[in-house]
This record gives C-alpha cells, structure tokens and sequence, in this order.
C-alpha cells in the first residue's frame, strides 16, 4: 500500500463548527488557522493549534527563571523571564478568544518583553546614564507602537537587534575564552549554534509571513489533507515553535556563559575574571609538573640513601668507610656515616612531604579554577 494511501485512510475531516465559547471575533487581527474558520478544531479555543504551541514560551520562561535564581544573576534578566511567560499568557488567550483586549495584552507583551531584552542585553555593565537614556528610549518606543502593521515590523527589527548583539558578545567575549580551553571544539559548536539560531529565526518569520499571503491556498490545502497532517500547514504556530527554539538555543549554546540568559549578556568584569582564573589555572599546571618532577627527585635520593644504609647495616662498628669527596676518597667512621646518612633521610622526608603539601594545594587551587570557570561559563 502507497503512502498516499496510508496517510489518506487515517485522515478524518475537519469538525464543522460555526460558533464558539467565546463568541464572535472582536480582535482587530485574525490569523490564518484551520480549514475555514474560528472554532473549527474545539469549541472552547478560537485557534487551537496557535494556542497550544504557545507553551514553549511557558517551559522556556521557567527554565529561564530556574536558571538566572540557581546562577545569581541580576533582577532585570529574571523580568525578561517572567515577561517571557507573560508573553505566552498573552499569546494563549488571544488565540484562544479573539477577543480585542487579549489581543492588546498580546502585542503589548511582545514588544514590553523584547524591550525589557534588549535593555538586559545593552544596559549590563553600563554606566548608569546610559543605562537610564537606554531606558527612557525603549519606554517611548514601546509606548508609541499601535499599529498592527509598525507591531510586526518593529517587533522583528527589536528581536533582531537583540539577537545579533548577543552574537557579536558571543563571538567577541566568550569565544576567546573557550578557545584557549578547546580551539576545534569551541568553532565548531558556536558556529553550529549560531547558525542554527540566525536560520531558525529567519525561517519561522519567513513561514509566518508567508501564511498571511497564501492564506486561502494553504486552507485549500489543510482541507485537502485533512487532519491530524493539516496542522503541519499552521505557519502561525510554525512561528510560535521557531522563536521559542531559537531562543531556547541561544540560551543553551553551547552551555558557555553565565553571560547569556535569554540573549548573550556582556560584561567586561567577568570577561576579565575568567581570562584571570584561566591564566591562574595554567600557571597551577605548570608548576604542579615541576613539583612533581622535584618530589621524584627527592624520592630517588631517599631510596638510594635508605639503600647506603641497608648495606653499612652488615658492617662492624670498627670498620672504616671510604667516603668521596670531590676526586679524593676520606675515610670516614662507620657510626658517623650512619649519623649523616640517617640525618639526610630525615631531611629528605621533610622535603617530600613538604612537596607532598605544595602538590595537594597546586592540585586543589587548579581543580577549583577549573570548576570556577566551568561555573562561569556554564548555562542550560
């Protein structure tokens, strides 16, 4: 049996509903969903499938909260967060009523949140003047933007600005000191990641867009196919799942900075901290293999000693040793050689564990720069 023929035996038609819980539409916006109109997948929820993908905003928005209160990071990045969350909120109810006050509690969100982002984004580590002039410039942008049109537009314009700012901190300011641990490796996964944030944006604003030009063509089709294969032609919650992965991905790459939060967050203090931990912890390696060395050394004479000893052990009290001194041999009585070499063990078990000391601490300094880094760089 064809696939065509598999796929079209378990397809079922779409439910012909012609009103809902919520009423009829008041929202000045009604996006390209289902075969023909509102209602037509459940009763209660206008858009089902554009409300339902709005849960990746939810996950991420906990997971990004989890995250900045395990990691200590400033309050703002836990605002943009919860706005995150709010976001979704915002979007669920829109979708699901069409009602026009969730649809301004929806674009509204959008913009507050993506203001709130960018501020995180350019304002850290700032002085506090233009941390404030910053502030002031975003309120009145977000404050001037009605237009449903200007909405989507300067939306896109503020994501992408946020976004290719956090590339440039990635690339500028946590790729260095990646590749002074793992050159091959950090290239590789910052360039994938990257690559996959840019695309991914690119394409579910590209799908929405394209779903409100082809809009009659694409319900033809989800008519045509049925459901449950229809869905995959909802380019509205496309959009939905896109941005809320590109986001999650740009969290998540490559678990490499406390820096990046939802988008890559500079700050030269740490920057710098973690160039410092670095150096200090090659410097540790390096002289933790000269301790060794020593210690070995040490180790060597004290056998070699022990060893003298064994073999005087056989000897009389009244024998005469030959001892070396320069190109001359001196006799040297037995009990006093015995006395010297038992004074050169002592010694050099003081110098062992001395070393012994000093090792353990070189070890421990460079195991704890190593977790400090680690702790600096790492996100989920």
């Amino acid at each position: 049996m064809a696939w065509a023929d598999i796929l079209g035996a378990l397809k079922a038609p779409y439910p012909d509903h012609s009103h809902g819980f919520w009423g009829e539409q008041t929202s000045t916006l009604n996006f390209c969903e289902e075969a023909s109109k509102d209602y037509a997948l459940s009763f209660y929820c206008a858009e089902l499938c554009n409300t339902v993908t709005n849960g990746m905003f939810l996950w991420l928005g906990a997971k990004g909260i989890r995250n900045c209160l395990r990691e200590s990071h400033a309050t703002i990045f836990v605002l943009a967060y919860i706005g995150y969350i709010v976001v979704g909120l915002g979007s669920i109810l829109f979708h699901a009523t069409l009602k026009y006050p969730m649809q301004l509690v929806d674009e509204l969100s959008m913009i507050y949140t993506t203001c709130l982002m960018m501020y995180a984004s350019f304002a850290y580590s700032r002085s506090r003047a233009f941390s404030v002039l910053l502030g002031v410039s975003l309120l009145a942008l977000a404050g001037s933007i009605t237009d449903p049109v200007f909405h989507q537009g300067a939306y896109a314009a503020l994501t992408a600005t946020v976004v290719f700012r956090s590339m440039w901190v990635m690339e500028s300011q946590v790729r260095p000191v990646l590749e002074a641990r793992d050159r091959d490796k950090s290239r590789r996964v910052l360039k994938m990641a990257w690559a996959l944030v840019a695309t991914v944006f690119v394409m579910g604003f590209a799908i929405w867009n394209l779903d409100n030009v082809l809009c009659n063509q694409l319900r033809r089709w989800r008519r045509a196919v049925g459901l449950p294969w229809a869905v995959v032609l909802e380019g509205h919650a496309w959009w939905h799942l896109m941005t809320g992965l590109a986001a999650d991905r740009q969290n998540d790459c490559p678990r490499s900075s406390v820096t990046t939060v939802v988008m890559s967050i500079p700050n030269e203090a740490l920057h710098k901290l973690a160039r410092e931990i670095e150096t200090q912890a090659a410097a540790a390696q390096q002289q933790i293999g000269l301790a060794r060395t020593q210690m070995a050394s040490k180790q060597r004479e004290q056998r070699l000693v022990r060893l003298t000893l064994s073999e005087l052990g056989g000897l009389p009290d009244d024998a005469v040793v030959y001892e070396g001194v320069g190109k001359m041999f001196a006799s040297v009585p037995l009990p006093t050689l015995r006395q010297k070499l038992e004074g050169q063990t002592k010694d050099l078990k003081a110098d062992v564990d001395k070393l012994n000391q000093r090792l353990l601490y070189l070890e421990t300094t460079h195991k704890n720069s190593r977790e400090h880094i680690e702790q600096m760089l790492r996100t989920r």
